[in-house]
């Protein structure tokens, strides 16, 4: 027969206390961590819902005190004077940190156009003889357009700072299957 030594329970002891320690460990977790890990998620997703949402509120704070905006004014400052142009730069929307919003920040897209009208009418302006037909060439157009040999100078015939925003390739429709 063998005779326990004064060890032969520490094996179990040590076992008990790092179960001991683990439960603990577990404890904490689903008291204290979770709770705020989902806080933190609702914080996120409230902070981007804001800052995704078309319609400004109060908590969105819209600015053009960024880097690119300020160094993209020295390009657009002039192209604005020749062209007309509106290219804003108010573009970058901020949400400041609050106990129920994280702090985002969104660069929104302002160039695009926002109606069909503007989309003709704003790459129009960046063609070179866009003026032109500010300044009446369309008028003379048609005037030396009733000339018999000249009917191709007609302002319908050849139009300056005209965009064509259905214009496709040719090759577009082949790959989709119509007839070429």
């Amino acid at each position: 027969m063998k005779k326990f030594s004064d060890n032969s329970g520490q094996a179990m002891v040590e076992s008990l206390i790092v179960l001991t320690l683990l439960a603990g460990l577990l404890l904490l977790l689903t008291d204290t961590v979770f709770p705020l890990h989902e806080h933190q998620l609702k914080r996120i997703e409230t902070g981007r819902a804001a800052v995704w949402n078309w319609q400004l509120n109060s908590t969105v704070e819209v600015t053009e005190n960024y880097a690119f905006a300020k160094r993209a004014e020295v390009v657009l400052s002039p192209l604005k004077g020749l062209t007309g142009l509106a290219l804003e730069q108010d573009n970058l929307r901020v949400i400041a940190s609050a106990p129920d919003v994280a702090a985002m920040a969104r660069l929104t897209d302002t160039w695009s156009p926002m109606s069909a009208e503007q989309l003709d009418s704003r790459p129009a302006r960046l063609t070179p003889l866009a003026r032109l037909q500010e300044l009446g060439l369309g008028k003379i157009q048609n005037f030396i357009s009733w000339l018999h040999f000249t009917e191709e100078f007609s302002a319908e015939s050849l139009r300056f700072g005209y965009i064509a925003n259905e214009a496709t390739p040719a090759e577009l429709a082949c790959q989709r299957g119509q007839s070429c």
